[in-house]
């Protein structure tokens, strides 16, 4: 009997054994090509073939990460757009001609976004090309569009309640279309003729960010609100001083990596949302001494789009996603995103940005106002969270180019307050680059040039610029560099709660879901730089001698005032920023059947901001492209 047992228990430990090994050489077989497959795929070109030095350059780094696609849910349907940030390569701008729209229904985006739950390779990545950065931190699984479109409405809703109390909200909206697309000029001459005071100025603001921005269509643009802001307008009111200044007066929004001593600065991050600095940054200043009033900030693509490829566009922990006010299914652009919203849906007279590489410039095109970066240098980024110390620099976006003007001699300490000339265009050369949208002969794209002509200028067709594919390459790794060193040295200097970068990619570990809901692959590959100071000081000369090397030429050998380019693309967008020329981009029509606005952009030679500034204006007043957002549900 014991020997039958035995027997029987054998036999059957036998099978399980057979079966077990069978199942198990089965699922290795099936399973194999499938990652096989997989990393064939990955390690496919996406773009042009490179040469072999390259390529093996390339797999040092990491595999390619150029390209990303963004799926978003909204109602019922699904967006898909290219993606296109503040931090930009000048190979995405060549790509990325018109935002790919595309709507499907829910069962479609179901399938597709099941499909696409690996990185997808299929559209152009906001700056990174052929770089992805070790030690990546994937992201966490995806939320509902609603769990990450807001966060917070409180830290902006309670000081304008509270301050909104003391107003008659009725008066103020009907003395509302007043404000509505008025430039600071109207303004002023409304409060000088008694019918609109500064606190009523301060209190419409605050009631449409209320309505439109906190309510209604959730733009999500506002991420504090100073909360004595009707008392310091009530106070200037009572002062009834003479000989004011242009800004005097003007509710200001900045972006929230720019420093004031009573709002919180956080760079739109969860792990400094509370950080209030013990003095405000050098623009602050002077926007103070001109009378100006600091309203709030503004949200912005998280560390000036640094956290992560996989951010969308406008998103920060700490407060969310801010959206595009011509369409959600359009992209509001970075990082700047929330300043632009701002001044194109009159949350403030002016708002303030910052641009290291793209981040004034391209979500003012893409949400039709006007946005100014100045020559690198001649407006001060103290007291600014820095992406790059020796590339930030802040600028307006405004309604209007006088707005911009004004408000930039402000910044810049300009004394001169010359009136801007409709005749700075007669007898001027303006090349039009033809890398993007400027190839399509549109409807917007003749009126451009009829423009431009009508206003005196001659236009040059055909102007081309170098695609300079290594400065991409060292421009990328140059930026993590500058990260890591200048934002450590800022926070300490500073005395923030947090230290280092290390502390801040370890505090996001803590709450992946909300601190680092997309991942936070670029701050992991900035603290893993080892480029020393004198090895990023010599990528830096070495990059800004070929960009200036690059436009001058053109500048000088088809002796042109300015270099336009139209829409958001254009290889001019990426290099003028590391040349330190100055850029202003101005409304110039929308799309007919997507509502899309459209843009050009003035370049032209370093420390000519003024004369820029005229040249646009002359363009803005015979143009007169910039219509206001139907700000209702779309």
């Amino acid at each position: 009997m014991k020997r039958r047992i035995i027997i029987i228990c054998a036999t059957v430990i036998t099978t399980f054994s057979v079966t077990g090994t069978y199942l198990y050489l089965t699922s290795q077989q099936t399973s194999a090509p499938e990652r096989t497959s997989s990393m064939t795929k990955k390690d496919l070109p996406t773009s042009k073939p490179k040469d072999s030095n390259q390529h093996d350059k390339d797999k040092k780094i990491g595999s390619n990460k150029e390209n990303f696609k963004l799926e978003t849910g909204f109602g019922n349907k699904t967006l898909e757009v290219g993606r296109l940030t503040g931090r930009v390569s000048q190979e995405s701008v060549h790509k990325n001609k018109n935002f790919e729209i595309k709507l499907t229904n829910d069962k479609t985006a179901a399938a597709k976004k099941k499909e696409n739950s690996k990185p997808n390779n299929t559209l152009p990545s906001k700056v990174k090309p052929g770089k992805v950065n070790p030690g990546k931190q994937e992201p966490t699984e995806e939320a509902p569009i609603q769990d990450i479109n807001f966060y917070d409405k409180e830290r902006v809703m309670d000081p304008i309640d509270a301050q909104l109390e003391s107003l008659d909200i009725a008066a103020l909206e009907e003395k509302e279309h007043l404000v509505i697309g008025a430039d600071i000029a109207k303004l002023q001459n409304l409060i000088t003729t008694n019918q609109l005071s500064y606190k009523e100025l301060a209190g419409i603001y605050l009631n449409r960010i209320k309505k439109h921005d906190q309510n209604g269509i959730m733009l999500n643009a506002i991420t504090e609100i100073n909360p004595t802001i009707i008392a310091e307008a009530e106070q200037l009111d009572n002062q009834n001083e003479s000989n004011k200044p242009a800004l005097y007066g003007m509710p200001v929004v900045l972006k929230d990596n720019i420093g004031t001593i009573t709002l919180p600065t956080s760079a739109g991050t969860v792990a400094l949302k509370d950080w209030v600095m013990e003095k405000d940054a050098a623009i602050v200043d002077k926007l103070k001494t001109n009378g100006a009033l600091i309203l709030g900030k503004t949200n912005m693509s998280e560390w000036a789009a640094a956290m992560d490829d996989g951010v969308p566009n406008g998103y920060s922990g700490k407060k969310g996603r801010s959206k595009n006010p011509y369409s959600s299914e359009l992209d509001p652009l970075g990082s700047s995103s929330g300043s632009a919203t701002a001044a194109t849906c009159d949350f403030a007279a002016i708002a303030i940005g910052t641009e290291t590489n793209g981040s004034i410039i391209l979500p003012a095109g893409a949400q039709s106002v006007v946005g100014f970066k100045p020559s690198q240098g001649l407006v001060s980024n103290e007291g600014i969270i820095p992406l790059s110390s020796r590339f930030d620099t802040p600028g307006p976006l405004t309604r209007t180019v006088t707005d911009a003007y004004l408000t930039t001699n402000v910044l810049m300490d300009e004394a001169s307050q010359t009136m801007l000339s409709k005749d700075a265009l007669k007898n001027k050369r303006i090349g039009l680059l033809s890398d993007d949208e400027s190839n399509e002969e549109t409807a917007i794209l003749k009126k451009i040039k009829k423009d431009l002509t009508s206003a005196g200028a001659t236009v040059i067709e055909g102007i081309t610029l170098e695609e300079l594919e290594q400065v991409d390459a060292d421009y990328i790794t140059l930026l993590n560099a500058d990260f890591k060193r200048d934002l450590n040295q800022f926070l300490q200097i500073n005395r923030s709660p947090m230290s280092t970068l290390e502390s801040i990619i370890a505090f996001n570990k803590t709450n992946p879901t909300r601190n680092m809901k997309f991942g936070q692959s670029e701050l992991v590959a900035s603290q893993n730089s080892t480029m020393t100071k004198q090895e990023a000081d010599n990528v830096a000369n070495e990059l800004i001698h070929i960009t200036q090397n690059e436009l001058d030429s053109v500048l000088q050998n088809e002796r042109l005032d300015a270099i336009v380019s139209a829409g958001v693309g254009g290889s001019v967008k990426f290099l003028a920023p590391i040349a330190g020329n100055p850029e202003l981009t101005i409304p110039a029509g929308y799309d007919t059947e997507s509502n899309q606005p459209k843009s050009l952009t003035f370049v032209s030679k370093r420390n000519t901001d003024i004369a820029l500034l005229n040249m646009g204006y002359a363009y803005e007043q015979i143009s007169k492209n910039r219509k206001n957002p139907v700000l209702t549900n779309q």
